[in-house]
């Protein structure tokens, strides 16, 4: 099976505009999910703990965040 292949860039975009769609704001997501705002900022890889708050958070998938699909 194929692996599908991850552009954290795409990611971190998708992210940014889940936040913004929302009317919300990085900092106020953070203290929501329980970490600091951070960690939204430096674009890096994210744990998959981290991954599930946003999720739960942001009401969006997973698939959408990582792959763009809805």
């Amino acid at each position: 099976m194929a692996r599908a292949k991850i552009n954290l860039y795409d990611f971190w975009l998708r992210l940014d505009d889940a936040i913004y769609l929302q009317g919300r704001q990085k900092k106020e997501v953070a203290q929501k999910c329980g970490f600091d705002r951070k960690l939204l900022s430096n674009y890096n890889n994210l744990s998959v703990g981290y991954l599930i708050l946003l999720c739960r958070e942001l009401n969006v998938s997973a698939d959408y965040l990582l792959f763009g699909k809805n």
